[in-house]
Protein backbone atom coordinates (compact mmCIF):
# COMPACT_ATOMS: atom_id res chain seq x y z
CA UNK A 1 0.00 0.00 0.00
CA UNK A 2 1.79 3.13 -0.95
CA UNK A 3 1.93 6.22 1.55
CA UNK A 4 -0.47 8.67 0.11
CA UNK A 5 -3.35 5.32 -0.49
CA UNK A 6 -6.10 5.65 2.70
CA UNK A 7 -5.13 3.40 5.52
CA UNK A 8 -6.94 0.57 6.84
CA UNK A 9 -6.05 1.02 10.61
CA UNK A 10 -4.36 -2.38 10.45
CA UNK A 11 -0.48 -0.74 11.03
CA UNK A 12 -2.20 1.89 13.08
CA UNK A 13 -3.45 -1.01 15.56
CA UNK A 14 -0.46 -2.95 15.84
CA UNK A 15 1.90 0.11 16.30
CA UNK A 16 -0.07 2.09 18.87
CA UNK A 17 -0.33 -1.49 20.72
CA UNK A 18 3.34 -2.37 20.87
CA UNK A 19 4.49 1.29 21.66
CA UNK A 20 1.83 1.47 24.52
CA UNK A 21 3.48 -1.72 25.49
CA UNK A 22 6.74 0.26 26.02
CA UNK A 23 8.39 -2.31 23.45
CA UNK A 24 10.41 -1.70 20.03
CA UNK A 25 10.40 -3.10 16.61
CA UNK A 26 13.78 -4.67 17.78
CA UNK A 27 12.24 -6.70 20.28
CA UNK A 28 9.48 -7.88 19.20
CA UNK A 29 11.07 -8.89 16.15
CA UNK A 30 13.77 -10.76 18.24
CA UNK A 31 10.75 -12.83 20.36
CA UNK A 32 9.22 -13.74 16.63
CA UNK A 33 11.89 -14.30 14.81
CA UNK A 34 11.81 -11.66 12.13
CA UNK A 35 13.00 -8.95 10.32
CA UNK A 36 12.09 -5.26 11.68
CA UNK A 37 11.64 -4.58 8.10
CA UNK A 38 8.75 -7.05 8.01
CA UNK A 39 7.16 -5.45 10.76
CA UNK A 40 8.33 -1.99 9.90
CA UNK A 41 6.19 -2.73 6.28
CA UNK A 42 3.08 -4.18 8.40
CA UNK A 43 2.67 -0.96 10.67
CA UNK A 44 3.03 0.79 7.27
CA UNK A 45 0.69 -1.37 5.72
CA UNK A 46 2.81 -1.93 2.73
CA UNK A 47 1.44 -5.34 2.12
CA UNK A 48 3.04 -5.76 -1.59
CA UNK A 49 6.28 -6.97 -0.30
CA UNK A 50 5.24 -9.68 1.72
CA UNK A 51 4.57 -11.74 -1.81
CA UNK A 52 1.11 -13.08 -1.63
CA UNK A 53 -1.74 -12.78 0.62
CA UNK A 54 -1.14 -16.15 2.42
CA UNK A 55 1.90 -14.75 3.44
CA UNK A 56 1.14 -11.35 4.44
CA UNK A 57 -1.88 -12.54 6.71
CA UNK A 58 0.73 -14.90 8.57
CA UNK A 59 2.89 -12.14 9.26
CA UNK A 60 -0.19 -9.95 10.47
CA UNK A 61 -1.79 -13.06 12.83
CA UNK A 62 1.76 -13.90 14.45
CA UNK A 63 2.34 -10.09 15.00
CA UNK A 64 -1.34 -9.62 16.55
CA UNK A 65 -0.81 -12.50 18.94
CA UNK A 66 2.24 -11.42 20.23
CA UNK A 67 1.26 -8.39 21.09
CA UNK A 68 -1.87 -10.03 22.67
CA UNK A 69 -4.29 -9.13 20.02
CA UNK A 70 -7.06 -10.92 18.64
CA UNK A 71 -6.01 -11.31 14.82
CA UNK A 72 -9.95 -11.98 14.03
CA UNK A 73 -10.66 -8.15 13.25
CA UNK A 74 -7.28 -7.28 11.54
CA UNK A 75 -7.81 -10.30 9.15
CA UNK A 76 -11.08 -9.57 8.01
CA UNK A 77 -10.25 -6.26 7.89
CA UNK A 78 -7.56 -7.67 5.58
CA UNK A 79 -9.61 -9.66 3.25
CA UNK A 80 -12.07 -6.74 2.95
CA UNK A 81 -9.70 -4.23 2.09
CA UNK A 82 -6.42 -5.07 1.36
CA UNK A 83 -6.99 -8.49 -0.45
CA UNK A 84 -5.29 -8.34 -4.31
CA UNK A 85 -7.77 -11.29 -4.84
CA UNK A 86 -10.72 -9.16 -4.65
CA UNK A 87 -9.35 -6.14 -6.35
CA UNK A 88 -8.44 -8.45 -9.47
CA UNK A 89 -11.86 -9.72 -9.64
CA UNK A 90 -13.79 -6.15 -9.48
CA UNK A 91 -11.55 -4.59 -12.52
CA UNK A 92 -12.24 -7.63 -14.79
CA UNK A 93 -15.86 -7.39 -13.90
CA UNK A 94 -15.64 -3.77 -14.62
CA UNK A 95 -13.62 -4.18 -17.92
CA UNK A 96 -16.45 -6.56 -19.24
CA UNK A 97 -19.45 -4.28 -18.17
CA UNK A 98 -18.07 -1.07 -19.30
CA UNK A 99 -18.84 -0.21 -23.16
CA UNK A 100 -15.97 0.84 -25.20
CA UNK A 101 -16.78 4.84 -26.01
CA UNK A 102 -16.01 4.95 -29.87
CA UNK A 103 -12.13 6.13 -31.28
CA UNK A 104 -11.20 9.76 -30.00
CA UNK A 105 -8.99 12.27 -32.33
CA UNK A 106 -5.92 11.00 -33.30
CA UNK A 107 -2.86 11.73 -31.06
CA UNK A 108 -0.79 14.72 -31.63
CA UNK A 109 2.34 13.29 -32.80
CA UNK A 110 0.87 12.35 -36.04
CA UNK A 111 0.35 16.11 -37.08
CA UNK A 112 3.87 16.93 -35.79
CA UNK A 113 5.48 14.04 -38.29
CA UNK A 114 3.26 15.24 -40.82
CA UNK A 115 4.58 18.66 -40.91
CA UNK A 116 8.24 17.59 -40.45
CA UNK A 117 8.05 15.98 -43.88
CA UNK A 118 6.10 18.75 -44.98
CA UNK A 119 9.38 21.05 -44.82
CA UNK A 120 12.00 18.00 -45.44
CA UNK A 121 9.74 17.74 -48.50
CA UNK A 122 9.92 21.65 -49.04
CA UNK A 123 13.95 21.88 -48.63
CA UNK A 124 14.78 19.01 -51.02
CA UNK A 125 12.61 20.67 -53.76
CA UNK A 126 14.65 24.26 -52.58
CA UNK A 127 17.74 23.10 -52.73
CA UNK A 128 17.71 20.93 -56.42
CA UNK A 129 16.66 24.53 -57.41
CA UNK A 130 19.07 27.04 -55.96
CA UNK A 131 16.44 28.29 -53.97
CA UNK A 132 14.13 29.74 -56.91
CA UNK A 133 11.49 28.43 -58.97
CA UNK A 134 12.43 25.86 -61.96
CA UNK A 135 11.69 28.29 -64.56
CA UNK A 136 13.70 31.27 -63.50
CA UNK A 137 17.10 32.38 -64.14
CA UNK A 138 19.43 33.95 -61.63
CA UNK A 139 19.64 38.21 -62.15
CA UNK A 140 23.21 38.05 -62.54
CA UNK A 141 23.99 35.10 -64.89
CA UNK A 142 25.05 35.41 -68.24
CA UNK A 143 22.64 34.03 -71.21
CA UNK A 144 24.47 32.05 -73.00
CA UNK A 145 24.64 30.84 -76.20
CA UNK A 146 21.97 28.44 -77.68
CA UNK A 147 22.88 24.85 -77.89
CA UNK A 148 24.55 23.82 -81.16
CA UNK A 149 22.06 21.41 -82.90
CA UNK A 150 23.22 18.77 -85.34
CA UNK A 151 22.22 21.00 -88.83
CA UNK A 152 24.64 24.15 -87.67
CA UNK A 153 27.40 21.85 -86.39
CA UNK A 154 29.89 20.57 -89.98
CA UNK A 155 30.38 17.22 -88.05
CA UNK A 156 26.77 16.39 -88.00
CA UNK A 157 27.31 15.04 -84.13
CA UNK A 158 25.02 16.22 -81.60
CA UNK A 159 26.65 18.52 -78.93
CA UNK A 160 23.75 18.83 -76.61
CA UNK A 161 25.40 20.08 -72.56
CA UNK A 162 25.88 17.45 -70.06
CA UNK A 163 22.87 17.39 -67.92
CA UNK A 164 24.02 18.27 -64.04
CA UNK A 165 23.80 15.79 -61.53
CA UNK A 166 21.32 15.96 -59.14
CA UNK A 167 22.21 16.40 -55.21
CA UNK A 168 22.04 14.06 -53.08
CA UNK A 169 18.80 14.33 -51.14
CA UNK A 170 19.33 15.54 -47.64
CA UNK A 171 19.19 12.75 -45.22
CA UNK A 172 18.54 12.83 -41.23
CA UNK A 173 21.05 10.77 -38.93
CA UNK A 174 18.63 8.90 -36.51
CA UNK A 175 19.41 9.56 -32.86
CA UNK A 176 21.67 7.32 -31.19
CA UNK A 177 19.40 5.33 -28.60
CA UNK A 178 20.45 5.70 -25.23
CA UNK A 179 22.02 2.80 -23.27
CA UNK A 180 19.33 1.01 -20.83
CA UNK A 181 19.82 1.12 -16.72
CA UNK A 182 21.43 -2.10 -15.89
CA UNK A 183 19.31 -4.11 -13.36
CA UNK A 184 20.23 -3.36 -9.77
CA UNK A 185 20.72 -7.19 -8.04
CA UNK A 186 18.97 -7.79 -5.01
CA UNK A 187 21.48 -8.62 -1.94
CA UNK A 188 21.81 -12.40 -1.23
CA UNK A 189 21.30 -14.14 2.15
CA UNK A 190 25.00 -15.52 3.03
CA UNK A 191 23.15 -18.10 6.24
CA UNK A 192 19.92 -19.92 5.33
CA UNK A 193 16.57 -18.41 5.37
CA UNK A 194 13.57 -20.54 5.86
CA UNK A 195 10.00 -19.36 5.03
CA UNK A 196 7.51 -21.88 5.89
CA UNK A 197 3.33 -20.98 5.36
CA UNK A 198 0.95 -23.84 6.35
CA UNK A 199 -1.93 -24.31 3.95
CA UNK A 200 -2.95 -27.12 6.09
CA UNK A 201 -2.36 -28.44 9.88
CA UNK A 202 0.90 -29.91 10.35
CA UNK A 203 3.04 -30.99 13.02
CA UNK A 204 6.94 -29.88 12.50
CA UNK A 205 10.03 -30.40 14.60
CA UNK A 206 12.93 -27.56 13.33
CA UNK A 207 16.49 -28.32 14.23
CA UNK A 208 18.78 -25.34 13.33
CA UNK A 209 22.22 -26.13 12.94
CA UNK A 210 21.81 -29.06 15.75
CA UNK A 211 19.87 -26.62 17.99
CA UNK A 212 16.70 -27.88 18.60
CA UNK A 213 14.37 -24.81 17.74
CA UNK A 214 10.57 -25.91 17.44
CA UNK A 215 8.72 -29.36 17.89
CA UNK A 216 4.83 -28.79 17.80
CA UNK A 217 1.83 -28.75 15.48
CA UNK A 218 1.17 -25.54 13.46
CA UNK A 219 -2.61 -24.89 12.28
CA UNK A 220 -3.87 -23.63 8.69
CA UNK A 221 -2.99 -20.49 7.95
CA UNK A 222 0.49 -19.88 10.31
CA UNK A 223 3.62 -19.24 9.01
CA UNK A 224 7.09 -19.92 10.39
CA UNK A 225 10.23 -18.34 9.29
CA UNK A 226 14.02 -19.36 10.76
CA UNK A 227 17.62 -18.26 9.87
CA UNK A 228 20.94 -20.42 10.66
CA UNK A 229 24.08 -20.46 9.30
CA UNK A 230 24.72 -23.69 7.65
CA UNK A 231 21.76 -25.90 7.91
CA UNK A 232 17.92 -26.26 8.82
CA UNK A 233 16.64 -29.76 9.62
CA UNK A 234 12.81 -29.72 9.37
CA UNK A 235 10.42 -33.00 9.92
CA UNK A 236 7.30 -32.54 8.16
CA UNK A 237 4.24 -34.61 9.69
CA UNK A 238 2.29 -33.21 6.65
CA UNK A 239 4.62 -31.85 4.06
CA UNK A 240 1.66 -31.46 0.94
CA UNK A 241 -0.03 -29.19 3.72
CA UNK A 242 3.37 -26.70 4.12
CA UNK A 243 4.64 -24.14 1.57
CA UNK A 244 8.87 -23.73 2.07
CA UNK A 245 10.50 -20.37 0.68
CA UNK A 246 14.23 -21.36 0.83
CA UNK A 247 16.51 -17.81 0.47
CA UNK A 248 13.61 -16.39 -1.29
CA UNK A 249 13.14 -18.82 -3.53
CA UNK A 250 9.48 -20.29 -3.36
CA UNK A 251 9.96 -24.46 -3.37
CA UNK A 252 6.33 -25.43 -3.38
CA UNK A 253 4.93 -27.91 -1.04
CA UNK A 254 7.48 -30.41 0.80
CA UNK A 255 5.88 -33.84 0.42
CA UNK A 256 3.00 -35.86 -0.16
CA UNK A 257 -0.14 -34.89 2.13
CA UNK A 258 0.05 -37.52 5.30
CA UNK A 259 3.69 -38.66 4.51
CA UNK A 260 6.07 -37.60 6.99
CA UNK A 261 9.53 -36.83 5.90
CA UNK A 262 12.53 -35.19 6.94
CA UNK A 263 14.31 -32.37 4.55
CA UNK A 264 17.58 -30.33 4.81
CA UNK A 265 17.98 -26.86 3.92
CA UNK A 266 21.20 -25.66 3.11
CA UNK A 267 22.79 -22.49 1.71
CA UNK A 268 23.09 -24.72 -1.88
CA UNK A 269 19.74 -26.25 -1.81
CA UNK A 270 17.24 -29.31 -0.58
CA UNK A 271 17.95 -32.63 0.47
CA UNK A 272 15.24 -35.70 1.74
CA UNK A 273 17.12 -37.09 5.04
Amino acid sequence: MSEDAPTTGIGATLRDTREAQGRSLEDVALSLRARVSQLEALEREAFDGFGGDVYAKGFLRNYAQELGLDPTPLLDTFRREVSHDDVHAASRVSDVSTPKEGRGAPPAWIGWLLAIIVVVAGIAVLGSTDGRAPDQSGADEPIGPPPVTAEDDPNGEDTDPEPEPEPEPDTETAPEPEPEPEPETEPTFDGVELFLAFESASWVRVVADEAPVLEQTVDAGETLQFEAEREIEVRFGNPGGVRATLNGEDLGPQGSPGQPITVRFTPDGVEAV
